[in-house]
């Protein structure tokens, strides 16, 4: 495993988890979208999933951190442990309500 951290702090920015598994692909997991691509070329093959809320920028300038394991090269901008999770209860939280409003869409056909 081996780790470093960027020169410059980024301005800015909304907490982030990149994840890049070789040529195969890789998501990039933030509070308000979801990145995901195939293959290495992310700007031309990337999809967004918007939870639907306004990014929010950190407080304080963060140095992207990297940490390479193998092919698997991650990227963070803030902390991991707070960012994974409260990026995944808003997309599981978005995903409920996309339900949910379909739900009541069906309901009123019939």
């Amino acid at each position: 495993m081996r780790r470093s951290v960027a020169s410059l702090p980024e301005y800015a920015q909304e907490r982030q988890v990149t994840v890049q598994v070789g040529r195969l692909g890789g998501c990039d997991l933030r509070p308000s979208r979801l990145f995901f691509w195939l293959g290495r070329d992310r700007d031309r093959r990337q999809r967004i999933v918007s939870y639907g809320r306004p990014p929010k920028v950190l407080r304080k300038p963060r140095r992207r951190a990297y940490v390479h394991l193998g092919v698997i090269e991650i990227s963070y901008l803030g902390n991991p442990v707070v960012t994974v999770p409260l990026s995944l209860s808003r997309g599981l939280r978005h995903l409920w309500q996309r339900r949910a409003v379909r739900r009541q869409r069906r309901a009123v056909r019939r």
